[in-house]
């Protein structure tokens, strides 16, 4: 009866990924179907576009500071469907404001657009937090790596089907007011179906599976200084996320105004990026059992900002370069990502897990929140000058690359030992995530991070490789 009613619950959890799906792609800053709305339609300017896409993360920062409030007085089941419905009534709210917002008057649609997006963004922290919570309490660990790995995979192909039904639906209606109707009012649609799903769980709180040392806040606080990989993997964390979000969310602006692309045609580069991230995520994951997962995230990272020295030089006649540069840009961030996860749960001091994780997203979402207003700021400045829009991009494009680069040099100073890492912690990459959505590789958005248990062949090669994991 236990068992019927496990599966009964984890086919339930699969329906509401799939069918929310659409939506949390559309929560992601800098997605090129919002991207398309607020600048080629409504023509907002680049520092209010740049504080739009700045608001995930200042929800990622705030909801540090309410969620423990929230958890005590609700369950996270609660909390997770109340902010799910909550998100519902917001973006149906935005999709019927739509026919009133004038395209005209981009200042008055653009005070009205953030106020839309700062309340999505603030319900979205708490949605995503208390349902990883919620879900952590009822799937047994002996089954997350296996199901959650099946469950992305189902989503990543609910994604890339989504975007190409959203880009012939604007592509079919010209991009107009309605075609973007059609694609909000739809995934709304869907949301809500998704909430269905999450009612129809009967899970009650469970033991947590591994049990943290009971330290008072102030001797965790005392643990978390003294890990010197944690700061340091943390400074890396921020520096990493202010270099990738202070002009990462303009290179679909880029891609609209100056290289003349269709929304049509950037859906197709951010289906690649999925398509190579997905294909490549297994071989990363075993890269980094056998050699570390600090050298491949130092791979990856160095391997994709070298690529990314490429968009300096971008023009609409070598724009057929962008096909290569998002398959390997794809590939590439997957490694990076899943590697960097992996060496978190090592660094993470276990007696301290959960205050490690609060301020690690608190401290990396509030810098990184920072890096659109400022490009944002900055890009409408130099626009406004006398220098070709095109040459203005190429030299901003510089930054990103050059930024994280040196950022390098922090995660460098980090020790990875071979002790065992923590089994899981559903939820410690949510800012990763986040930035996935600014830079374009969509992989991330739906990826749900949890470590498999080893394989008796992997445990066999690690003891014949003298412990390394």
């Amino acid at each position: 009866m236990a068992t019927s009613l496990l599966r009964r619950n984890l086919r339930n959890c699969t329906y509401d990924g799939l069918a929310s799906t659409p939506i949390v792609y559309l929560l992601q800053p800098g997605n090129f179907i919002i991207a398309a709305l607020l600048v080629e339609l409504f023509r907002l300017p680049p520092a209010v576009y740049g504080l739009i896409a700045s608001l995930p993360f200042w929800g990622n920062f705030a909801q540090a500071f309410f969620m423990p409030l929230v958890n005590r007085a609700y369950s996270p089941k609660a909390v997770s469907l109340a902010s799910a419905s909550l998100q519902v009534v917001c973006w149906l709210t935005m999709t019927a404001m739509l026919s009133f917002l004038p395209v005209e008057n981009p200042e008055m649609s653009g005070r009205w657009f953030v106020a839309l997006f700062a309340l999505s963004a603030a319900i979205t922290a708490l949605t995503g937090v208390s349902w990883m919570s919620w879900v952590q309490e009822w799937v047994p660990l002996r089954l997350r790596g296996k199901y959650f790995g099946r469950r992305n995979r189902l989503l990543q192909v609910a994604q890339i089907s989504f975007l190409i039904l959203s880009g012939w639906v604007i592509g079919r209606l010209g991009g107009s007011v309605l075609a973007f109707q059609v694609v909000l009012g739809g995934a709304s649609v869907l949301r809500i179906l998704s909430v269905l799903f999450q009612r129809r769980i009967r899970a009650g709180r469970e033991l947590a599976s591994s049990a943290e040392s009971k330290l008072s806040w102030r001797e965790q606080s005392a643990v978390l200084l003294e890990s010197k990989p944690f700061l340091w993997l943390m400074a890396y964390g921020s520096a990493w996320g202010f270099a990738a979000s202070t002009f990462g969310p303009f290179y679909t602006v880029f891609m609209y105004k100056e290289l003349g692309m269709s929304v049509g045609g950037v859906g197709l580069l951010v289906m690649l990026a999925s398509a190579g991230g997905a294909i490549s995520a297994p071989a990363w994951g075993a890269l980094a059992d056998r050699f570390g997962n600090k050298p491949v995230t130092l791979f990856c990272m160095i391997a994709w900002q070298i690529q990314n020295l490429l968009w300096c030089i971008l023009t609409p006649e070598n724009r057929w370069m962008l096909h290569g540069m998002w398959v390997f840009g794809g590939i590439v961030s997957t490694g990076f990502t899943l590697a960097l996860f992996n060496l978190q749960l090592k660094i993470i001091p276990p007696q301290a897990k959960t205050l490690a994780l609060s301020i690690n997203l608190a401290v990396s979402s509030l810098v990184t929140a920072i890096g659109p207003v400022v490009g944002g700021k900055v890009l409408g400045l130099l626009l406004a000058g006398d220098t070709p829009h095109l040459v203005t991009y190429h030299r901003v494009f510089l930054f990103t690359p050059v930024m994280a680069l040196l950022a390098c040099l922090l995660l460098v100073r980090v020790r990875e030992t071979a002790a065992s890492p923590l089994s899981s912690v559903v939820g410690a990459m949510r800012n990763i995530r986040t930035l996935g959505g600014v830079i374009g590789f969509s992989i991330l958005v739906d990826y749900i991070f949890v470590r498999p248990e080893k394989s008796p062949l992997r445990l066999f090669r690690r003891k014949r490789d003298g412990g390394r994991t």
